[in-house]
């Protein structure tokens, strides 16, 4: 037998040692680098160091804590990201990372079935409508809404790629509106459907852009009995055409930015965030333009409770129960209210019922995009 063939070549060894030389020194970093708290380009927190325990270890909850926050603290993160979008774009795959690569350059996020679970969506629509109902019997049915609005992937089909598939949106909005027989949910999906063709989602982040709230919000005042301002009563302007959003940082590579849109009346406002006591003149964070998460520039972003004052003088105030899709959704309808409200479950710890007559609520809103609310878990508020 030849004992050559048996014998490691020179590039063979230097190959190996040029991998274990590349595994050392990422691990080496990754230990050496300061644990970061909050990652700006992906807009969330990152795991920290979960706590030890030999309970923990042996359940294996330690072991699933410990690989999540080695994952999120990982050197140079943001770029192997990047690097792994750029490898599967190359070999033709149409979704990464959650996210769909659309036509005209839309980065749309990708549900499944498999994404759902079915009986915390049912549990979640029926807390809804019980909610609804209750308030509606209480404030008036002209007084109390619910509206739940289709993302991107629902709306903007002709973007998406060949033969994808996601969860049926509008079978979850109809089967919500079964249990509110009062016709309280105000269904926008055929208002986006009709500006379908519109700016009315960003290209590069999960939210609306204002002129798709804008559309949902004439639907919402037409159901309350509210006449809608027109696009002329607003000064329309773009305040940034460099918004990468929540999307762009899953995949994070080069993709054309969004502008984001304020709609601006000559109105007067006082605006408090979570009680703090500083009131504010402005329903826009215009500091929110310099960073990352310029969507925060509508009303601060995500917070336990903003309350919104106005000059209107109807004597009408109305409670907006929300995820970030109100954000810039509250300006339109805040013009139509003495005090408007939004309280985002997530943060907010007063029972509901007890906010809602300490405050003297006389209109209330439930506002969440679709998704998010089949998703939530904090639905529970509503019962409190």
């Amino acid at each position: 037998m030849d004992e050559k063939k048996h014998q490691s070549k020179p590039s063979d060894k230097i190959l190996t040692a040029l991998f274990l030389v590349l595994v050392f020194s990422l691990t080496a970093a990754s230990i050496l680098t300061p644990v970061r708290t909050y990652s700006e380009n992906e807009n969330r927190y990152l795991a920290q160091m979960p706590d030890f325990s030999l309970e923990a270890l042996f359940d294996g909850e330690f072991t699933t804590e410990y690989e999540t926050f080695i994952t999120d603290q990982f050197v140079m993160r943001d770029s192997w990201i990047g690097l792994k979008t750029l490898t599967e774009r190359a070999l033709l795959k149409q979704d990464i990372n959650g996210v769909y690569f659309g036509k005209d350059g839309y980065l749309i996020e990708k549900y499944d079935d498999s994404d759902i679970d079915d009986e915390t969506a049912d549990r979640n629509a029926q807390r809804l409508a019980d909610f609804i109902n209750e308030y509606s019997a209480i404030l008036g049915a002209d007084r109390v809404h619910a509206m739940l609005v289709p993302t991107a992937q629902e709306i903007l089909e002709d973007k998406l790629p060949l033969f994808a598939e996601g969860y049926d949106q509008e079978a979850y909005i109809e089967q919500v509106e079964a249990l509110i027989p009062g016709g309280n949910l105000v269904d926008v999906s055929d208002a986006l459907m009709e500006h379908a063709s519109e700016y009315i989602f960003y290209r590069t982040d999960h939210h609306w852009t204002t002129l798709g709230a804008y559309y949902a919000y004439r639907e919402w005042a037409l159901a309350s009995g509210l006449t809608p301002y027109e696009q002329e009563d607003y000064n329309i302007e773009v305040v940034s055409d460099e918004f990468y959003g929540t999307l762009q940082s899953k995949v994070n590579i080069s993709v054309d930015p969004d502008e984001i849109t304020l709609y601006r009346t000559d109105a007067s406002y006082s605006v408090i965030y979570n009680l703090d006591g500083t009131v504010h003149d402005t329903l826009y964070n215009m500091d929110a333009l310099d960073i990352k998460d310029k969507y925060t520039v509508f009303l601060g972003g995500n917070n336990a409770l903003v309350e919104i004052g106005t000059e209107v003088d109807n004597g009408r105030k109305l409670l907006i129960i929300k995820d970030s899709f109100a954000h810039c959704f509250a300006p339109f309808a805040a013009d139509h209210f003495e005090e408007t409200y939004m309280v985002d479950f997530r943060y907010f710890n007063m029972p509901i019922s007890d906010f809602i007559e300490e405050y003297g609520i006389t209109d209330i809103l439930v506002l969440y995009n679709v998704i998010n609310f089949v998703e939530d878990n904090n639905t529970l508020a509503f019962t409190r």
